[in-house]
């Protein structure tokens, strides 16, 4: 698991992309991808650059009640 996930991630869970990737910060496809556009070549850059992940209660602002990292990652390489 990456040190930067909040939350514990199974292998095996079901990934589903709703209307934000990450619900805290309210961060959208369209971020991570003008993230990407905008120089961000790591996950990491693309975290910062959106701020994505600035809260570790997941279970409460996502709907899927998981972490975003897997969604965030999911969308990064889906554009890198």
């Amino acid at each position: 698991m990456d040190k930067n996930c909040c939350c514990n991630i199974k292998k095996n869970d079901e990934l589903i992309i709703g209307e934000y990737i990450c619900y805290f910060s309210h961060v959208t496809e369209k971020d991570i991808i003008d993230a990407i556009k905008s120089g961000a070549s790591t996950i990491q850059q693309v975290i910062k650059v959106t701020g994505a992940m600035e809260s570790s209660n997941c279970e409460a602002n996502n709907p899927k009640g998981t972490c975003c990292y897997s969604d965030i990652l999911y969308v990064f390489n889906k554009y890198i």
